[in-house]
């Protein structure tokens, strides 16, 4: 057995101690303020649970209790745990996460225990020490992955969402797949309820547009511009909003860094600007100011703007519903007045 084998069956070992000793210790009583009423969510709270997750292939996962120590891994998985069941239930979330460009929760992630180091790449002996109760991953990130694989060796329920939180449609199965492992499915249909609200507000006022602006989008979350592709979530945003995507008039695969020569001959007729990094409108100087880049119509005219990645991209929960209405504002002000 190498070292690192032996470190995470150690860590697997301790974690069962652990969970042995505390169930040998007596559950403190309920306290609560004078005159208020016991919280009560008879929907919500039957566990053990079993909850389907899909993928390929379909798990089913056995939840014994509702989660009080839950650690999210990515970004987008960490924001929704947050909107469903707050601050208070989990200990553990990525750095990033606490960041008010990518987080509408930036406040309380700061107060969450342990923040995990940047990156995709968390340490499952860290994850493991931390004797969560649930673990979420967002397999579509290359270090989760791998770290799913470890992580199954410990016997922790771990939810593995296997989309990509690209489209509003994706973020409404993963908000109520959560809802249902931790046993919050009242206030994840809440949330999805006002996505779908809002969505068909916006399309009922678009109608079919005269005029569909094909939209660069840009973000700058690896310290330099990249361009995305159509397989992110402020792509889908876009198209709801009235607008094309540059990326499918290119032939764009793959989100990556982006030229000033690409800028320029792709031609689009408008920019959408995502801040991830919080850095503004200046990260992005090192195109927008090249002298060809500035003289593109979109550029010069002023169809250029800037947004959180908080509301435009997975991380947003409830609040793509805002980007939404940004983005369909922006691009067609008359209709959406």
């Amino acid at each position: 057995m190498n070292p690192a084998s032996i470190r995470l069956a150690a860590a697997v070992l301790g974690l069962g101690l652990l969970a042995s000793c505390a169930s040998q210790v007596p559950a403190a009583p309920e306290t609560r303020p004078a005159g208020t009423a016991p919280e009560t969510r008879p929907a919500d709270a039957a566990f053990p649970r079993s909850v389907q997750v899909p993928g390929d292939p379909a798990q089913k996962i056995t939840i014994p209790a509702r989660p009080q120590r839950i650690a999210a891994l990515s970004p987008d998985a960490a924001e929704a745990a947050m909107e469903l069941a707050g601050p208070d239930r989990l200990i553990a979330v990525p750095a990033s996460s606490a960041g008010a460009s990518l987080s509408s929760h930036a406040a309380q992630m700061a107060k969450v225990p342990t923040k995990l180091p940047p990156g995709n790449d968390p340490d499952p002996e860290q994850i493991i020490s931390l004797a969560p109760d649930l673990i979420l991953v967002t397999t579509r990130h290359g270090g989760e992955r791998d770290a799913q694989a470890a992580l199954a060796e410990a016997g922790i329920p771990m939810i593995a969402i296997g989309n990509g939180w690209r489209t509003l449609e994706e973020v409404k199965q993963n908000l109520t797949l959560l809802g249902s492992a931790l046993g919050a499915e009242s206030k994840a249909a809440e949330l999805t309820a006002e996505i779908d609200r809002r969505a068909r507000d916006v399309a009922a006022r678009l109608g079919e547009p005269e005029r569909r602006p094909a939209v660069a989008i840009l973000s700058n979350q690896a310290g330099r511009p990249f361009i995305n592709a159509a397989d992110v979530l402020a792509s889908d945003l876009v198209k709801r909003a009235g607008g094309d995507l540059v990326a499918d008039k290119i032939g764009l695969r793959a989100t990556a860094p982006v030229t000033a020569e690409q800028l320029i001959a792709a031609a689009p007729d408008a920019i959408l600007l995502i801040d991830v990094t919080g850095k503004g409108r200046e990260s992005f100087a090192g195109v927008l100011d090249d002298p060809a880049v500035a003289e593109l119509p979109a550029v010069r005219d002023g169809r250029v703007t800037l947004l959180p990645a908080r509301i435009s991209y997975g991380t947003g929960g409830v609040r793509v519903a805002d980007g939404l209405e940004e983005i369909a504002r922006w691009l067609h002000p008359e209709e959406m007045r």
